[in-house]
């Protein structure tokens, strides 16, 4: 009698994985008849088949016979500069490469580029952040043979491809900066609590206060969603406080720009009674008056190295990870100072 696994669903290629104890991409191997896989393994992806009562996804493998130079985006990212810069990078990369590039909401129809693949109109796909960590979205993927690569996920040990920067040392070094310049109330602008990277960037945040053997203080610390509106809505809340910060570091541009606007309203000069830095290095940050101190963020570069991971990947499957690390810098501008007197 097969074992079912656990829950209500049909069993995955994913799990069929999991019992037989190897990689998605060894059982894909071995259901499709390749031969480049060992004996004894072979024979624990098929113990593993029968167990569970996987039933193989004919429509999905089929598709391998058949070829598609489209390649989607997808996203989930409320920040339209952040979304816009990576699509512009991997917009580049396709037309280099003879693809097209179609872009996709993520933010309320997660199916959708399965629909795109069961029409055969997909030859893989780019997950943005906060998709880049959606286990859920990933484990369709896999299942429907979407090869794809990930741009910025919090964890590098999944077995597949993904490029990425060091945030957490990115925001370390930017709140270094601000206490080198004589700052020691540093306020803080957390990202939406569903991307990963808001919390990683925290992280670089506090290691700099510890470092400096400044003490971590939670009520200069105040929730974002990566939105201008939010920038403000932050903003206020730490410019009431009887005694506000001297900087305010939001966790991306357009958070920054929000606090900016803010003290526009109140008549505070920036940066002579606040210094304002920003993440990203979106076109936003260089127009905007002041210009704001910011953290460069590679987007188009991790966009069109995401391409073309993905296109190794459609071309040669692999099991080995590979993690592609690019650089960030710091971008002083005229949005930051030490502290008036």
């Amino acid at each position: 009698m097969p074992r079912r696994h656990a829950g209500p669903r049909p069993a995955t290629i994913i799990d069929v994985a999991r019992e037989a104890g190897v990689s998605f991409k060894t059982v894909s191997r071995v259901l499709n008849g390749e031969t480049n896989v060992r004996e004894q393994t072979r024979e624990r992806v098929m113990s593993a088949v029968k167990a569970l009562d996987y039933r193989t996804n004919h429509n999905a493998r089929n598709l391998r016979a058949r070829q598609s130079r489209i390649i989607c985006l997808l996203y989930a990212n409320p920040s339209r500069n952040y979304v816009g810069e990576v699509h512009l990078g991997a917009l580049q990369r396709c037309q280099t490469e003879g693809y097209s590039l179609i872009m996709e909401d993520c933010s309320t129809n997660k199916r959708a580029v399965l629909a795109l693949r069961s029409e055969n109109r997909l030859a893989g796909a780019i997950l943005t952040p906060p998709l880049s960590d959606d286990l859920g979205l990933i484990e369709q993927l896999r299942e429907h043979h979407v090869p794809f690569v990930r741009i910025a996920p919090s964890k590098s040990d999944d077995p597949g491809r993904d490029v990425a920067m060091d945030d957490r040392a990115a925001s370390r070094e930017m709140t270094e900066y601000l206490i080198g310049l004589g700052h020691s109330q540093i306020g803080f602008i957390r990202g939406a609590v569903t991307h990963d990277q808001a919390s990683t960037r925290f992280q670089g945040y506090k290691d700099a206060l510890e470092a400096e053997g400044i003490p971590y203080d939670p009520g200069l610390v105040a929730k974002g969603d990566f939105t201008f509106d939010s920038g403000i809505a932050a903003a206020e809340q730490m410019l009431d406080l009887p005694e506000r910060p001297t900087a305010i570091f939001a966790s991306n541009d357009d958070m920054a720009a929000g606090v900016i606007a803010a003290c526009y309203r109140r008549r505070i000069q920036i940066p002579q009674e606040l210094s304002v830095a920003g993440f990203d290095d979106t076109p936003l940050a260089a127009t905007i008056s002041p210009s704001l101190t910011t953290i460069y963020q590679p987007s188009r570069e991790l966009a069109s190295e995401a391409v073309g991971l993905l296109l190794e990947e459609i071309s040669a499957p692999s099991d080995t990870p590979r993690r592609h690390l690019l650089d960030y810098r710091m971008v002083p501008r005229d949005s930051t100072a030490p502290p008036h007197g």
